[in-house]
């Protein structure tokens, strides 16, 4: 586990980390969390692309996840999300976002055959949930699953509705890669940043160290991947 001081230092590190890997191959896929827990990372990246450190124009940027029965452009979509916070100002040349109002499996397919034909992920910055998700890989998820339909755990769907500017629709399905697509990147990132994952971090911390991940904290499944960085913040474990 890498520990932090704060949200800056943290995203500085993945930033450097993913302008190294685009440096070496401009046409990288990257992907990163829709989610507050990516702000850090967000930043730290728009600022070297501002800066003219980092050019993704050739890079191509690949959305994780999406809320089933959501549009693109709804309020509270992923992929709304990711094109105020991010997706506008770093300038990749090619995009991948689920559509939510398409038929969800026929996305999976979609994804699949995209991920084939640009040769898989290059670097996933995954954020935890508070009951130790990635993405939408619930808890009790099989590991071997690769882009799924899932099924919304009630407290990911409550904690969802911080993204919603009016009430939220109700959220029971996404669309979201799964482990085995994890497993199959060359660098993996796990981030949490507020104290309200601590028991999610612990609980991770404990898995990995034993080397005995389980479906119960599907986050422990990509912590014992030996590409994966765990990266907190002091803000995890304060008081």
């Amino acid at each position: 586990m890498l520990h932090f001081p704060d949200d800056a230092s943290l995203g500085r590190h993945i930033a450097f980390e993913l302008a190294e890997i685009v440096r070496k191959k401009p046409d990288a896929l990257l992907c990163i969390a829709a989610g507050t827990s990516s702000y850090p990372v967000f930043d730290a990246v728009n600022a070297l692309v501002r800066s003219g450190k980092l050019d993704l124009s050739k890079a191509t940027f690949f959305g994780m996840d999406e809320w089933c029965g959501l549009p693109q452009d709804a309020d509270g979509a992923m992929a709304d999300f990711l094109r105020k916070h991010f997706l506008e100002e770093a300038g990749f040349g090619e995009v991948f976002l689920f559509d939510g109002m398409a038929d969800p499996v026929s996305e999976c397919t979609r994804a699949e055959a995209f991920l084939q034909t640009h040769g898989g992920f290059d670097a996933i910055v995954f954020g935890i949930g508070v009951n130790g998700h990635v993405a939408l890989n619930e808890p009790g998820v099989d590991p071997a699953l690769r882009t799924h339909v899932a099924d919304v755990a009630p407290v990911t769907a409550a904690v969802a509705q911080k993204y919603f500017e009016h009430k939220a629709p109700a959220l029971h399905r996404g669309v979201t890669i799964g482990i085995a697509n994890a497993r199959e990147a060359a660098k993996l990132y796990l981030v949490a940043n507020t104290a309200n994952k601590r028991n999610a971090v612990e609980k991770i911390e404990r898995l990995a160290a034993d080397d005995t991940p389980d479906s119960t904290v599907p986050a422990s499944f990509v912590a014992v991947m030996p590409q994966a960085e765990f990266c907190v913040t002091d803000a995890v474990f304060a008081d």
